[in-house]
């Protein structure tokens, strides 16, 4: 029952996802390639989160790490995010190796060399950097000023006569399994833009509407990923603040309570922009319009 709150984010988070999919309304396309393609990357989007929360929800409940030890809820809690991105960066993956190929007596190709992330939204790019770098800092600070239980922090007075303890900390009884999830999900974004960025091109008069359907592809890859990883280290840098601000508070300086918490406003502040960019929409590119160059 302790789960309940940050299930039930991630189900608000799904909701407003598929409804954002199922409420978008677009013109029709002229282009039977075109439409096709739309279609099958709103169908892969919508299953992307629909299976992606099943499995954050089972993830959380029937964790392998949950049971009676008092880490156990913290480790499954870090699971339900990290879960999320993972399955969702590999059902975009699947869509995307089946996009609709060419059909037809007569095809064309047309010869682009196309980087990783040509087609990605660049405030996405440097996001996804921050957070890799935010992901590191955090899991390596946390494992070193970690008790040898790997789950609390200890801060002894200046006059050695009071020791202070706080637990839940990042150390590697958390740490590990986020970095491992963490790592799951990076290789699975790399090769899941990798797949968009070599896919079969779509065949079209337009050649801006094949590049824009390019561009929403990566952007729901970087948007489920990111938002995923963003939410992990922003609840470790969380339970940090909130550890480091109460040993703080019973042996430590003001400035260290003060430290701990910024640290929980940033954890906070952290938490809800991913689950903003979980909820960002892909650009829409209506066939029947301009594409902006």
């Amino acid at each position: 029952m302790a789960l309940l709150p940050l299930l039930l984010v991630v189900v608000l988070a799904a909701a407003v996802t598929v409804g954002a999919v199922l409420t978008r309304r677009v013109p029709p396309s002229a282009e039977a390639t075109v439409a096709a393609a739309r279609q099958h990357a709103s169908w892969t989007a919508l299953t992307a989160v629909v299976v992606a929360a099943a499995a954050a929800l089972a993830a959380g409940a029937t964790s392998p790490f949950t049971g009676d030890g008092p880490a156990s809820l913290g480790i499954a809690a870090l699971l339900v995010p990290v879960t999320f991105g993972v399955v969702h960066t590999a059902v975009l993956a699947l869509g995307e190796l089946t996009w609709p190929r060419p059909q037809g007596p007569l095809r064309r190709a047309r010869l682009v060399r196309r980087g990783l992330l040509d087609a990605a939204p660049r405030w996405l790019v440097r996001l996804a950097g921050g957070t890799v770098v935010g992901a590191a800092v955090t899991l390596v600070l946390g494992a070193v000023l970690a008790e040898d239980d790997g789950r609390s922090v200890s801060l002894r007075s200046a006059d050695g006569m009071l020791t202070g303890t706080a637990s839940p900390f990042p150390g590697w009884t958390y740490g590990g399994p986020a970095a491992l999830g963490l790592l799951a999900l990076t290789a699975l974004t790399i090769g899941a833009l990798r797949v968009v960025a070599t896919r079969a091109a779509v065949v079209t008069t337009d050649e801006r509407a094949e590049s824009a359907l390019r561009r929403a592809s990566a952007h729901r890859v970087l948007r489920g990923a990111v938002g995923s990883a963003l939410v992990t280290t922003s609840g470790l840098v969380l339970v940090a603040g909130m550890s480091t601000r109460s040993v703080a508070g019973n042996v430590g300086p003001q400035a260290l309570a003060v430290l701990g918490l910024v640290l929980f406003g940033c954890g906070l502040a952290g938490l809800l922009a991913g689950l903003v960019v979980l909820c960002v929409r892909a650009p829409g590119v209506p066939a029947d319009q301009q594409v902006p160059a």
